[in-house]
């Protein structure tokens, strides 16, 4: 696991580079808290994970900068409907998020699952929207529900 998040971590760096954007000693420490955790996980027990393993005087404000830096960067998401954050299932390919996210949220386990954005789903939202002549910006859709293990 130490491995894959390792590398996980490289290409995170390698995606800042490419965009000319700096992953900071901090902001990597984040990111690799928020890659140790399958389920989303909230500003404040990552706060607290940062305080007892790099930086004990660490305040919310560092841990939100990190965190907004992450998400705008591409390399995390935030669930506004449980105000929680998760790295981004697809780290490794620079599929962009420019259409917005779809995101599948088991409340039974937790788990999130990210579904591809060329998904039928996110296909047949888009016609049903374009019927009512309406475009929707880039916002994360999140739809709650029972994952296959759990349903």
């Amino acid at each position: 696991m130490a491995d894959n998040r390792e590398a996980q971590l490289d290409i995170a760096q390698r995606r800042c580079e490419a965009r000319g954007l700096r992953l900071t000693p901090q902001r990597r420490q984040v990111m690799a808290l928020l890659l140790g955790h399958e389920a989303p996980v909230s500003a404040y027990d990552l706060l607290d994970e940062l305080q007892r393993e790099h930086q004990p005087g660490a305040k919310p404000p560092t841990i939100y900068r990190a965190l907004d830096f992450l998400v705008s960067a591409g390399l995390a998401h935030r669930l506004a409907s449980t105000n929680r954050y998760l790295a981004c299932d697809h780290l490794a390919c620079d599929h962009g998020h420019e259409a917005g996210t779809l995101f599948l949220v088991c409340d039974e386990c937790g788990v999130v699952r990210e579904a591809p954005m060329d998904s039928p789903l996110r296909r047949q939202l888009n016609r049903s929207l374009d019927r009512e002549g309406f475009h929707a910006d880039a916002q994360p859709l999140e739809m709650h529900g029972r994952c296959d293990r759990c349903g």
